[in-house]
């Protein structure tokens, strides 16, 4: 279901670095390795396994990360985000 908000504002390239910079730094945090290392162990190296335990933790912690710069906080958030920026477009808001 989309959301009746108004899109995030665009994000230039250099926001748009600053926005990965920050989830990619979010996976270091020590609590959210924690997080990772736990799902890695319990998928036991099976692809079906990563997609159920790995892959929702993985997205929640992006999205801990993007919701502050305007994007939902549901897969279409994320997948929103991606897609922006994989592309040069750009969105959210560097206001937190």
């Amino acid at each position: 279901m989309a959301s009746a908000s108004a899109p995030p504002a665009a994000l230039s390239a250099e926001q748009a670095k600053v926005v990965l910079a920050e989830v990619i730094q979010a996976f270091s945090a020590p609590e959210n390795a924690v997080r990772m290392d736990e799902a890695r162990d319990n998928a036991c190296n099976d692809m079906g396994k990563m997609l159920q335990f790995v892959l929702p933790v993985a997205t929640q912690i992006q999205q801990e990360v993007i919701k502050a710069y305007g994007f939902s906080c549901d897969g279409e958030g994320g997948s929103d985000a991606g897609r922006r920026v994989g592309s040069g477009e750009g969105a959210g808001s560097l206001d937190p």
